[in-house]
């Protein structure tokens, strides 16, 4: 994988379809209807919702996301068979907000307005409602996009085109810190939301290529190539199991990336799959961030295949996927949120198709995304091909591993292999 921020695809960089609304002031209109709280003014002193409650939102595998103008709206992202439905949490904002991210201390979940006077703090309990916590001490005003809390509680925030990222307390409104990334100011460099993991924040850039800043002393480095370009990742979060999601802008779509060896000088990525979401719109002002703390599943996978064919004949690989209900050493398992599994198919199988949901089959790879999986549930794929001509007797070995969106206790089961024997046509 190339390392380093040489090699990016240099094209005129595609603008979002909010990047005209500029930094402050954005939207006529609104700011009339948001009356401006100065610095360290009382929680809630602006657009507050009265319905707020008092409980963080849901961390069972639960996916977020925001988009919409002028109004924004909070989702839940279910994700299933192929697809990603987004089913609303509350009701509409009368503004426009960004940089979500989930307090894993309070678990409630944040983020940052733009397009009144302030760039104020914004709260949201687990059925969707607000409270504008206020103005945001220390935070020059800007377009903030980009957003996520690390494990500590810290909440960073990024603004669009800008090389700053600030580092808030939001228990006490005020930027505690900050982190120069002056790569950022580059808008063929610019990323457009982040993620935390492993000590890093993580984004792509309009070009695809992944972002890995470290908080510790800023540096960063961009990976090239690693999903598509030509529209933005508006939304980054990060699976249970620590696998990234990328929300694409337009059109709508989630891409699943594994990351092996993260912390390392030349990591390497993995696209496992992609579901769509709400392919026929582009999704403005798109967001999205996740919690994954209470969510756990033992998933396993089992592979069978046909045993013996000649040359010319039919072969069926039929994999199943389990949430196992059996507690593993005295550690509870829950309900899958979902998952995905990957199968690069040998190429003596001919002409391989499915016909299950959610699967599909690229250049040899058999990628499937899922629903959630009770407890002692399973899911079936099916595959079929045909044997290729062989002059002796060949055994293919073929493994399916499957991922599951949350923490997996028990990973030695995630991963089965069946074994086909092709003998030649007799003469």
């Amino acid at each position: 994988m190339i390392r380093g921020t040489n090699g990016l695809k240099q094209g005129k960089r595609r603008l979002r379809a909010l990047s005209a609304l500029g930094a402050v002031g954005i939207v006529a209109g609104l700011a009339s209807s948001l009356p401006a709280a100065p610095a360290g003014a009382a929680p809630a002193a602006i657009a507050q919702n009265p319905s707020h409650g008092k409980n963080g939102v849901e961390c069972d595998g639960k996916v977020y996301a925001s988009f919409g103008n002028p109004e924004d709206q909070l989702y839940t992202a279910d994700r299933g068979p192929g697809t990603v439905q987004f089913t609303a949490l509350g009701n509409p904002t009368p503004f426009l907000y960004n940089a979500i991210g989930v307090n894993p201390r309070d678990r409630f979940l944040y983020g940052t307005t733009f397009g009144n006077a302030n760039n104020d703090l914004v709260r949201f309990d687990r059925n969707g409602d607000f409270t504008n916590l206020g103005a945001i001490d220390g935070l020059p005003p800007a377009l903030y996009i980009s957003g996520t809390f690390d494990d500590k509680g810290n909440y960073y925030i990024l603004a669009d085109d800008t090389p700053t990222i600030y580092k808030v307390d939001v228990k006490s409104r005020s930027v505690t810190g900050s982190i120069d990334v002056p790569e950022l100011s580059d808008p063929e460099l610019d990323i457009f939301d982040i993620a935390f993991r492993d000590g890093f924040l993580w984004g792509s850039t309009d070009d695809g290529a992944i972002a890995r800043i470290r908080i510790s002393n800023g540096d960063v480095d961009f990976f090239p190539g690693v999903l598509p370009g030509g529209s933005d990742f508006g939304g980054v979060f990060v699976y249970g199991n620590g696998d990234l999601g990328f929300f694409r802008n337009s059109p709508g779509e989630l891409f699943r990336v594994h990351v092996k060896n993260a912390t390392a000088v030349d990591p390497e990525f993995t696209i496992l799959s992609t579901q769509d979401a709400a392919p026929e719109q582009e999704l403005v002002n798109l967001d999205a961030t996740s919690c994954f703390l209470d969510s756990k599943a033992d998933l396993s996978v089992d592979k069978q295949g046909t045993r013996e064919v000649t040359s010319g004949g039919e072969i069926t690989y039929r994999i199943t996927v389990k949430n196992v209900s059996k507690e593993e050493k005295g550690k509870g398992t829950g309900d899958s949120s979902g998952w995905s599994l990957t199968d690069y198919l040998p190429a003596e199988l001919l002409s391989p198709t499915t016909q299950t949901e959610g699967c599909e089959i690229t250049d040899g790879l058999l990628s499937c995304t899922g629903g959630p999986l009770a407890k002692g549930d399973s899911a079936e794929i099916e595959v079929t091909g045909t044997a290729a001509d062989v002059s002796e007797p060949t055994t293919l070995n073929n493994a399916a591993t499957v991922f599951g969106d949350d923490t997996d206790p028990r990973k030695q089961n995630n991963q089965d292999t069946a074994s086909t024997l092709i003998t030649p046509q007799a003469p």
